[in-house]
């Protein structure tokens, strides 16, 4: 079990720091989406990037140098750190999502092809 735990830790340290110096997804909406909003996208994934690689090193303290029978404040905070961190980062993908949805609904605007809201019938 160690070995896999120590893998899961390692891909999700190298999922972080891809997404904080490698992913180039946000530059290639640069001519699409408002300048600012890519900015806000962009800090928002290289935070999360940087969220990542902070739970990569949580967890791997939480599998491997923590135990609940010897120290049980120490097992809750690092457990509690793992948790948090990966709220933020669903809080993070969340944000960047609506960011997403934000842009979408201003192309289909802009397209002239808005979808209505389904009308009720008397």
């Amino acid at each position: 079990m160690d070995v896999f735990s120590t893998i899961f830790s390692l891909l999700v340290a190298a999922a972080g720091w891809y997404y904080m110096f490698y992913s180039r997804a946000v530059a290639n909406l640069t001519g699409i989406e408002n300048e600012s909003l890519n900015r806000r996208r962009q800090r928002l994934r290289r935070i999360g990037g940087f969220i990542m690689f902070l739970l990569a090193i949580a967890l791997f303290a939480g599998f491997h140098s923590v135990d609940a029978g010897t120290s049980a404040q120490a097992f809750v905070l690092v457990w509690l750190s793992v948790f948090l961190l990966l709220l933020t980062v669903l809080l993070l993908a969340m944000a960047d999502l609506r960011l997403t949805w934000k842009l979408r609904r201003g192309r289909h605007r802009a397209s002239g092809f808005e979808v209505e809201p389904p009308r009720k019938h008397p």
